[in-house]
This record gives C-alpha cells, sequence and structure tokens, in this order.
C-alpha cells in the first residue's frame, strides 16, 4: 500500500521547523500538523521569547512607570508583524503540507498508522474546517516539552500560559511563574522590566537546574537584584481563586497570593502509539537520528549528521549560555583529572572545563557576549580544537590560565618523579 508522506511532524516546538525544513531540503514529501485552532497561536515558546525580547528593547528608555501601559499596543505591533507566516509560506512554497487542526493517531491500514486531522484554514478570514486522515512512512512528535506537575486544582485553574500572555490587553499588576528553565527566567525577567511584581517559583536549589551552578546563582543574584522574588527549594502543592479573582498558592507550609499564575507551557499529553516508525523529536541529536533513519537516500552506506555537544541558551539580560558538560557532571565522569578556568568580571562570569591536554569537555557563561561566547567554543569543541588554540579565550585570559596550571602541573610532575627515583634508589 501506497502511503501520502515520508514525514509528518506534529507539533510547533522549534525542533519541529528545523526538522521540518531539513527533510523538505532533502526531497522528502512532508507534512506538518501545527496543533492549534486559531491564526495566531502557533508561535512556540522560543518565538515568544524572542517577541518579549524585541519589546524589551523597543521600550527600554521608557520610564518604567510607563511600560505596563505601553504593552498592549506594542506587543500587538511586534506580533502582528513577526515573520512566522513568512516561514510557513515558504515551506509550503518548497513542497511542504502546513496544516492546523487537532491530531490523533486512529489505528493502522495494513503496515501504515493513520492520523486523523480536524483541520481549520491557515487564513483568518477563512472559517472552513474538513477532515483529513494522513498516512505516512515516519512521524515525528516535536512538542515543547512540559514538566510534569502534580499540583492540587491547578487542572481547574485559570492560569496563564506565554502564548496568552501575548495577547492580554493589560497586565496584572502581580504575577507568580512556576517554573526554574531558560523560558520561566526569561518571561519572569520581561514582566518584571514591564512593571509587574513578579515571582518565580522552583522546587530545585537553584533556577537552571542543567546549568553550572555558579553560573545559575550569578544570574539568580541579577534577577532578585531586579526586583523578583525568587522561591527556591519551594514545593508548590495547590492553587485556587482567591477573593477579586487573585491567586492563592500554597507552597510549603505558608500561601502567597498574586493576581495571575503563569505557566510557561501548558500541561499537554499526546497519546501516540509505540512503534519503530513513531519518533520524538526534542532536540539535534532526535533530528540526526531520524533524518539519518528514516531520511537516507544512499542505501549502500551511512550517511553520517555531524552532531554538535548539546546546548543551552536563556535570552535574559545579561544572557547565559552553556555547552556540554558542568563542572558536576565532569568530576563524575573523569574525576579530579580536569581543570577548572574561571574568567569574571564585574558583568560576566565565565567557566571552562577541560582535561589536561586542553580538550574542552564544558562552558558556561553569563554575561552580555555569552551567546558568541560559547557558540564559538561549541564550534571548537565539535573540530576538537584544543582550548590554548581557541582566540577567543584568549581575550578572557583564559588561555593564560590554562597554560600556567599547565606548566604548574607538569612542575609538580616531574617533582613526584624525581623525589620516586631517590626513595627507590635510596640517593
Amino acid at each position: 500500500m501506497s502511503v501520502d508522506y515520508d514525514l509528518v511532524v506534529i507539533g510547533m516546538s522549534a525542533h519541529a521547523y528545523k526538522l521540518v525544513s531539513l527533510a523538505a531540503q532533502r526531497g522528502a514529501r512532508v507534512a506538518w500538523v501545527l496543533e492549534h485552532q486559531v491564526k495566531d497561536a502557533y508561535l512556540n515558546i522560543v518565538q515568544i521569547d524572542y517577541i518579549l525580547l524585541l519589546l524589551q528593547n523597543m521600550i527600554r528608555d521608557r520610564p518604567k512607570s510607563e511600560r505596563l501601559h505601553l504593552f498592549n499596543n506594542r506587543i500587538s505591533s511586534i506580533r502582528d508583524n513577526f515573520w512566522q507566516e513568512e516561514r510557513l509560506e515558504i515551506l509550503q512554497k518548497n513542497g511542504v503540507d502546513v496544516i492546523i487542526g487537532e491530531c490523533k493517531f486512529q489505528g493502522k491500514i495494513q503496515n501504515s498508522h493513520v492520523l486523523e486531522v480536524s483541520e481549520n484554514a491557515l487564513t483568518e478570514r477563512s472559517r472552513a474546517f474538513s477532515h483529513r486522515r494522513l498516512s505516512s512512512r515516519t512521524y515525528a512528535i516535536a512538542h515543547d516539552i512540559t514538566p510534569h506537575r502534580k499540583i492540587f486544582g491547578l487542572a481547574e485553574h485559570n492560569y496563564l500560559t506565554a502564548h496568552q500572555l501575548l495577547n492580554l490587553e493589560d497586565l496584572p499588576h502581580s504575577i507568580a511563574v512556576l517554573g526554574d528553565d531558560s523560558y520561566a527566567c526569561a518571561i519572569a525577567q520581561a514582566i518584571n522590566f514591564l512593571g509587574v511584581n513578579t515571582s518565580l517559583i522552583t522546587d530545585r536549589n537553584h533556577i537552571l537546574p542543567n546549568v553550572d551552578v555558579a553560573i545559575a546563582r550569578t544570574l539568580q543574584a541579577q534577577l532578585e537584584a531586579e526586583g523578583i522574588e525568587i522561591y527556591t527549594n519551594t514545593q508548590t502543592t495547590a492553587v485556587s481563586q482567591a477573593e477579586h479573582s487573585r491567586t492563592k498558592i500554597w507552597i510549603d507550609n505558608q500561601t502567597i497570593e498574586c493576581d495571575r499564575l503563569l505557566i510557561p507551557l501548558a500541561p499537554k499529553e499526546f497519546y501516540f502509539p509505540s512503534d519503530r516508525h513513531i519518533y520524538q523529536c526534542h532536540g539535534d541529536r532526535d533530528i540526526a537520528k531520524i533524518v539519518k533513519q528514516t531520511l537516507q537516500t544512499d542505501f549502500w552506506r551511512s550517511v553520517s549528521i555531524p552532531q554538535g555537544p548539546k546546548m543551552i541558551n536563556v535570552s535574559t539580560m545579561p544572557t547565559v549560555a552553556q555547552v556540554g558538560m558542568t563542572e558536576l557532571l565532569a568530576k563524575q565522569k573523569y574525576g579530579q583529572a580536569l581543570y577548572i578556568l574561571e574568567s569574571s568580571t564585574e558583568n560576566s562570569l565565565c567557566k571552562i572545563i577541560c582535561n589536561y591536554k586542553g580538550q574542552i569537555l564544558g562552558a558556561s557563561m553569563f554575561g552580555d557576549r555569552a551567546k558568541f561566547v560559547i557558540e564559538a567554543i561549541a564550534i571548537a569543541m565539535q573540530g576538537k580544537v584544543k582550548i590554548q588554540n581557541i582566540a577567543v579565550l584568549q581575550e578572557l585570559q583564559i588561555t593564560e590560565q590554562w597554560e600556567k596550571l599547565h606548566r604548574d602541573c607538569r612542575q609538580q610532575a616531574k617533582f613526584k618523579s624525581w623525589f620516586a627515583f631517590r626513595r627507590d634508589w635510596n640517593i
């Protein structure tokens, strides 16, 4: 039995777009299913983050007392002029079927899974709905990852999501953000910048739990200095509505109140069959695997897809970026056979982990140039360039530290060998 597509991608994440684009470039027949029913809903969390960053840059010179009132007008103009529709049109011109609507798997026809889509038109003016049944050799589930939260009353509570935040006419006076990842931190900083009393609640020891502790705590101190109240090691157990439509949040043995509770990504459940032709796509490594296993065009040899080290970018101001291992993970894997190099100024902190040969295992940075520096290090790591040969690290005086530590280590090794020789021969 023939199928409609080589690949159907379900979800709106940034990785969904990358996978669809890459598959289309390779000549595959691709459908991209965006699971929403309204025109302005197909923005992923990365794009929302970017829109809030544009807004902050646009009104940075305005007094904080005015920013709250400028929100609706300015955010509407940025959102309306956003280039998402142009990207979708380019994909359509390249042969990708862009489908907006709700979808679910509806069994198999022979050996192929069938996806049923309740589709609505891409344009806002059209209210036409239709039902389609798609079949494909391969499916990729590429939603933004949503943390699983067991909080009493959350499912019934009228909380905000990041997307709903962009569509508010007026911002509330106070918002509590539940989360600790890069998106929660960036959104909390953005709404605090606009003049909203902001809290950030996490059950971890610090924000950004996947980032080096020193770097994460530096950002945490920055956010607190800006006026954000951060609750760490705090378990959120329940939420409910308080007087005047406010939100009451139970945390540990106390309660706090705010006008709205914000969870950057709405909890989402999408059921799909367990099958070797259905993949989950949450990162670059998943994309490489899907392309290699399902879109390979040369059947006689394996096509290698370059996979760089994992990167994290946090679009706060100043930014935070990380690539590869943290100090903790590197020590767990390699023990003490490491160099930990740091460069700090008044407004930045850079931390590099490498071995005795100069091979970089990981790097983290807080500062205005963090993304640029870490991207350069990521390229160097992928090309196996050693720390002493990376020009950007010479600017941060990291190379000088490595040379001194390396020289001292070699000197210590010589002394150790000399004393061992004297003991062995009793000289």
